[in-house]
């Protein structure tokens, strides 16, 4: 199957702030001047260049004309980069820095990058700051970054 476009989903942490755009960045939070946020709209599609068992998806945000990227260095360092998803989709770029492996853990999933294994997607505790990436820890603090997100479909 061949995708026309890409999906959408909006994504939550597991301590329910959601992902929203503010400049050029994505945060995780809840309020803004006091009122509740519904969160960016992120676009969907897998790479059909990985293998499809492990669930390899790209994530974009504004109707998928930027794409979240690990980069290229030695440390993945995690940005919005002007790519459309649509040319990754259809294998017009090199895609595994832009792709992560979705892994359902009941409710939630998590997001590993592709390029930089064992580094996940996360969030800190604290409400309106930067998502970013984190290698696990080997023993959960209540302070750790979150790496467990709500990902629903779009209504």
């Amino acid at each position: 199957m061949v995708l026309s476009g890409a999906m959408c989903f909006r994504m939550k942490d597991a301590a329910l702030k959601v992902l929203y755009l503010r400049d050029n960045q994505l945060l995780a939070g809840g309020l803004q001047a006091g009122k509740g946020i519904q969160g960016e709209e992120i676009s969907v599609v897998p790479n059909r260049s990985l293998d499809a068992k492990f669930s390899p998806v790209i994530l974009g945000v504004q109707s998928g004309s930027q794409c979240l990227s690990c980069g290229t260095g030695q440390e993945p360092t995690l940005k919005l980069e002007p790519v459309n998803i649509m040319e990754l989709y259809h294998g017009a770029k090199e895609s595994k820095s832009f792709t992560f492996y979705r892994r359902d853990t009941g409710l939630t999933s998590s997001f590993e990058s592709a390029a930089y294994p064992g580094w996940f997607l996360c969030t800190m505790p604290e409400a309106d700051q930067p998502l970013r990436l984190t290698q696990l820890p080997k023993d959960a603090s209540w302070d750790d970054p979150i790496t467990d997100f709500y990902f629903q479909r779009c209504d």
